[in-house]
């Protein structure tokens, strides 16, 4: 019974909680929208080229750099995995080796 009344207060804490959010990120929304729709009126073309760019900047510059850590994640990920290959190796021909010298 103890669980039942947890996971329905933890679902209306959650539903509650996820409505709210959505409210503030409307409102949030909404005053983006209005100062931009007032900057788009007061500006020129080249404010306007050069307000594209700081976007496609500031999208492209973090992605870029995601990407980079990304790989560099892969990178010692596969040296580790080779260093484990090879010990995991070298000890399997190390104990063939016992083997063989033991049957002789």
């Amino acid at each position: 019974m103890e669980t039942y009344l947890e996971d329905i207060i933890v679902s209306s804490v959650n539903r509650t909680a996820d409505e709210q959010a959505r409210e503030e990120i409307q409102a949030k929304a909404e005053k983006i929208n209005e100062v931009a729709y007032q900057m788009e009126s007061q500006r020129d073309r080249l404010q306007s080229e050069n307000m594209v760019a700081e976007l496609v900047f500031s999208f492209l510059l973090p992605e870029v750099e995601k990407e980079t850590l990304r790989e560099n994640v892969k990178r010692e990920q596969r040296r580790h995995i080779l260093a484990a290959h090879s010990v995991i190796h070298g000890q399997t021909s190390d104990v063939e080796k016992e083997g063989e010298s033991s049957s002789k």
